[in-house]
């Protein structure tokens, strides 16, 4: 049998190159067969393992992949792909048996452009085939940009000292471990080095080293130059991967509100109300950041729950509203290993609860809430009133203050940010 390194050195350049990642062989051929009769290549890998193989040697146009693979899953080997610099934007389609939302989300969530549920029409899989081929093709060249962007960007260092001389020698001291930093990377900064008495520029969390204007700071500099330059790197990496991290999670739960269909905007337009509540009680701005990032994560334990429970929009019964009242508990769940949050794990947990304690899902009471945890309910509120519902029509502005009031007297909600929502909203619409 041909080889795949043979066969693939006769590939005509023009020719739109598939890699196919499944573990059926009789779902493998059939997808093969039909993608080779509008001639396109096709390669297929049984495993993982294979297939990241494959995806690595052909660099092809498209990826179509199983979840559930016989030595990982296709989870893993989606992210393998968009974490690999030559194969990051090679587009992944992911084919499986496994229709849930929250195995969707994952999927999207894993970088991938679309999720297709078995069995689908051959005819369907045709068509979202080529509108990912021609969207691609739209598209700046795949590998040229990567490679010429090179290693990764060094820490960036500030040296803010008057005499020249020493400021030369402090940076030839940093010249091995650090770039200079120019005026327009200033928020990029890892390292400032200042002299005593002088203002060091808004640079974030960088770390400062201080010069106390005696004769031995450029030994001083040289002692511990390796362990900064270790360290700004590792604060630089770590700032990266917790954004990267909590920017998926709030990906993932947009998508499940994509599945609200009478909102779908709902928690981006909650968490621009509770921020504005938030500036207009006068909390700091790392209680708005909290805030902010609470309101949007507020309900992804809905992914814990069963897509039929999320999507239904009659009647419930007892048993399915207890189960959909947990969904607070579930996020507290699975958010509970990612340590950085656990700052809006209350907000996750309590913005169902009330402050006489007749909330879900631990009907807990007065100061036991947080006040970030209640301006974030009254924003939700407040935001899920102003639109149509399946068992209620949207009201007005004015009418849903005024229903939040009636919570307040009922001791529900707090007062003070009913009262600052009253406010903005009469001054809004004034």
């Amino acid at each position: 049998m041909m080889s795949t390194m043979t066969r693939s050195a006769e590939i005509d350049t023009a020719t739109t190159k598939i890699v196919i990642v499944e573990d059926d062989p009789a779902s493998a051929d059939v997808l093969k067969r039909r993608l080779e009769a509008n001639g396109m290549f096709v390669a297929h890998g049984p495993t993982g393992e294979e297939g990241l193989r494959l995806v690595r040697e052909l660099l092809p146009d498209l990826v179509l992949l199983d979840v559930m693979l016989p030595d990982t899953s296709g989870y893993e080997v989606c992210l393998k792909i968009k974490s690999d610099i030559l194969t990051s934007r090679i587009p992944v389609i992911f084919l499986s048996a496994r229709g849930d939302v929250f195995d969707k989300v994952r999927g999207l969530s894993s970088g991938a452009v679309d999720y297709l549920t078995k069995p689908f029409h051959p005819a369907e899989l045709l068509a979202r085939v080529d509108a990912v081929l021609r969207h691609v093709e739209t598209e700046a060249p795949r590998l040229a940009p990567q490679i010429e962007s090179g290693a990764a960007r060094r820490p960036q260092a500030l040296v803010l000292v008057a005499d020249n001389e020493r400021r030369a020698r402090i940076e030839s001291k940093l010249r091995d471990h650090f770039d200079a930093a120019s005026g327009a990377a200033m928020q990029e900064v890892d390292l400032v080095i200042v002299e005593e008495g002088r203002q060091s520029p808004n640079v974030g969390d960088a770390t400062v080293l201080h010069l106390s204007g005696t004769t031995d700071d450029v030994a001083r500099i040289d002692a511990e130059l390796v362990r900064i330059a270790d360290l700004a790197a590792r604060q630089r990496t770590l700032r990266s991967d917790l954004k990267a991290a909590t920017d998926a999670l709030i990906v993932m739960a947009k998508a499940l509100e994509e599945h609200d269909r009478s909102s779908p905007a709902h928690g981006e337009q909650t968490a621009e109300r509770a921020v504005a509540l938030a500036r207009a009680l006068h909390l700091d701005e790392d209680a708005q950041s909290r805030i902010r990032m609470g309101a949007q994560l507020r309900d992804v334990g809905y992914a814990r729950l069963p897509s039929e429970l999320v999507a239904h929009r009659g009647q419930l019964s007892k048993e399915e509203r207890e189960v959909l009242e947990r969904h607070p508990l579930l996020g507290e769940e699975l958010l509970r290993g990612f340590t950085p949050l656990g700052q809006v794990m209350p907000i996750v947990r309590m913005h169902h609860e009330h402050l006489d304690g007749s909330g879900y899902p631990n009907r807990v009471r007065g100061e036991e809430i947080p006040l970030e945890v209640r301006i974030v309910t009254v924003a939700d509120r407040y935001e899920a009133l102003l639109v149509d519902r399946p068992d209620r029509a949207a009201v007005s502005s004015a009418e849903a203050i005024r229903m939040l009031q009636e919570q307040v007297v009922r001791g529900h909600l707090d007062a003070a940010v009913v009262a600052a929502l009253a406010t903005m909203v009469r001054e809004g619409a004034e």
